[in-house]
């Protein structure tokens, strides 16, 4: 199945792929939805870690009540706080909460907001493509939260994704749907 529903007749010169917007790129060559969960303050920290288990998500997005990001957690975030205590005990033996080291029992019911980034890397849906690969590259993230004009959340592009279209798009092959 292609992705975008449409192919054109004459391939796009990575120019053109680099000035399209966030949006214009994401309406052809949709990214998966399943690298990103979308979360509340006050979800505790065990939903989150089921949700991270049984999934494949790259990016944990916590929202405000309008669906404005207001932080993330990423799988680093998750291996930063996991801490191994007392030799070879498991590594699930404690949880780094807020520089805090609490037992993994007492660390599974603390908010999302007490381990999550505060600074979420966000881009606009009208952003150059270019523009955002530069912000993705000085920021080292490999992955982005898209908002639109009122700064809702509509999706997330990972450096994976915009790699593997544009790689496709200059052999001339169709953007297969990736269920990552």
């Amino acid at each position: 199945m292609t992705n975008g529903g449409e192919q054109n007749s004459k391939a796009l010169s990575l120019d053109e792929i680099l000035e399209m917007s966030v949006g214009e790129f994401m309406r052809k060559y949709r990214p998966p939805s399943t690298t990103y969960i979308i979360a509340r303050p006050g979800t505790k920290l065990y939903n989150i870690l089921k949700a991270v288990a049984t999934g494949h998500p790259q990016i944990v997005i916590v929202i405000d009540e309008s669906r404005r990001p207001v932080g993330f957690i990423t799988d680093t975030h998750l291996l930063k706080s996991l801490q191994l205590r007392h030799g070879h005990r498991s590594i699930l033996s404690s949880f780094t909460v807020s520089r805090f080291i609490l037992p993994l029992d007492k660390s599974l019911n603390v908010p999302v907001e007490s381990i999550m980034d505060r600074r979420p890397p966000v881009v606009k849906i009208d952003q150059k493509l270019i523009d955002v690969i530069r912000q993705m590259i000085h920021l080292d993230v490999s992955a982005v939260i898209v908002t639109d004009e009122k700064e809702r959340v509509i999706g997330v592009l990972t450096r994976r994704h915009i790699i593997r279209a544009v790689l496709n798009i200059l052999l001339g092959e169709p953007m297969i749907i990736d269920l990552e």
